[in-house]
């Protein structure tokens, strides 16, 4: 047989291959499947119907008045979906003539308002719906590379702590902005405004943001009251996916530099080597807010073997999409920890924490929308770090009947829904 077309027929075998199982790590649901009502319908949005869901997570199609927001994930589909009265609110706050007098008082703030009170029911505000990989298996996207790591070990130097780039945005996932000190002078205005809004000051929202840094520089540099035109504070429609109270007032109320500040002197005390402390202070994926919601989680836990490893994984976590999953996944264990079973280590086994308690059980915490019965899947139940006598999965959405089945015959105690 000619050399040449067996070749070629093991290509298209293989390539048959391979589209076969990337057609089965994506499936169409009803939203209601994946979040709860108030997310997916209100006054100001809809999510498109039905939702796409890729490397377990779904993808949502937000529409709304602002624009179309496509985001990847109940986590950060929550975000948005709260974020909305917030940019209505200061849209219309921004429209008032004592507003405008204020921006009006700095050099850039004319332009900067004609921007920011743009209504386009049909531009695409935000799209993080592809490119993003898979959080469930493998590492994907790392924010730091040998070349990145020489220049840390000269910042180290230089300025000891200081934040780094932490790597090129992934696909479809733009950068975030630096949030690390104040050079405009208005960072606590704008966590002020955050406060009234109760949303992250910190937000990556590519709407609510520019609005927000407006409202900030009107009351820094033209003495606009911040309660000047809002009522009474929103309230908030879920904060449980991230933030708990605690962390919303530390974020509110204290300057970036001080809470980096504290979140190390707290990983320090967790056990937390100072290196890996301050490469994780320098991933701008991690923001001033999700790294201190991380930092508490893992508090939570308290001072167990294992938290270095945790530390330097989202060190190198790129995105933030895979930033909130890793948030979401520790808060699962932290709630484990509490109500069910101490855990005496945590690990990571790529992008999944895994504690174990002292009788042996292993526990895995997935933050995701729905587990298919995947590759990714079927190698994670084949994982050597993860054998013990005992061994439970704790899931924040739904598991398909061939993912629990799957994961069950693989010896796996599958406990999903734990977001509800």
């Amino acid at each position: 047989m000619n050399r040449l077309f067996v070749t070629q027929v093991a290509l298209c075998a293989g390539l048959a291959t391979a589209v076969t199982a990337a057609l089965a790590q994506s499936v169409t649901l009803s939203g209601a499947e994946l979040a709860p009502a108030t997310l997916l319908k209100s006054p100001r949005h809809t999510v498109a119907e039905p939702v796409t869901v890729e490397g377990h997570l779904g993808v949502f199609v937000i529409e709304s008045k602002f624009g179309k927001f496509t985001v990847r994930g109940t986590n950060l589909l929550a975000a948005r979906v709260q974020e909305l009265q917030a940019i209505e609110e200061l849209q219309k706050v921004q429209k008032d003539s004592a507003f405008t007098e204020a921006l009006g008082k700095s050099a850039s703030g004319i332009a900067k308002f004609a921007v920011n009170t743009v209504d386009d029911p049909g531009k695409t505000a935000e799209s993080i719906g592809k490119g993003v990989g898979t959080v469930f298996g493998r590492m994907g996207y790392m924010a730091k590379s040998g070349a990145s790591y020489v220049g840390d070990k000269a910042v180290d130097a230089t300025t000891g702590a200081s934040k780094g780039a932490g790597g090129s945005a992934p696909a479809g996932d733009p950068a975030p902005p630096s949030f690390t000190g104040d050079p405009f002078g208005y960072n606590k205005a704008r966590r002020e405004w955050a406060k009234k809004l109760n949303i992250d000051p910190y937000t990556s929202n590519p709407v609510l943001r520019p609005l927000l840094d407006s409202a900030a520089q009107a009351s820094f540099a033209g003495n606009f009251a911040v309660n000047l035109t809002l009522g009474a504070a929103m309230a908030p429609i879920s904060y449980a996916y991230s933030f708990d109270e605690t962390v919303r007032d530390s974020v509110w109320n204290k300057a970036p530099v001080d809470l980096e500040k504290e979140n190390l002197e707290k990983l320090l005390a967790l056990g937390v080597k100072d290196r890996t402390a301050r490469d994780f202070a320098r991933n701008k994926w991690f923001t001033p807010s999700l790294q201190t919601a991380l930092v508490a989680r893992l508090g939570a836990l308290g001072r167990i073997d294992g938290m270095d490893s945790v530390i330097a994984t989202a060190a190198n976590t790129q995105g933030e999409v895979r930033a909130r999953f890793l948030l979401e996944s520790l808060a699962m264990l932290a709630a484990f920890h509490e109500k069910d079973g101490k855990l005496t280590r945590i690990r990571m086994s790529n992008l999944v924490p895994v504690g174990s308690t002292a009788d042996g059980r292993v526990v895995a915490a997935l933050a995701i929308d729905y587990a298919l019965w995947d590759a990714d899947a079927k190698a994670f139940t084949q994982r050597k770090e993860l054998t013990a006598k005992s061994r439970t999965l704790l899931i924040a959405g739904k598991a398909s009947p061939e993912a629990k089945a799957g994961l069950e015959k693989a010896g796996w105690i599958v406990k999903p829904g734990l977001r509800a």
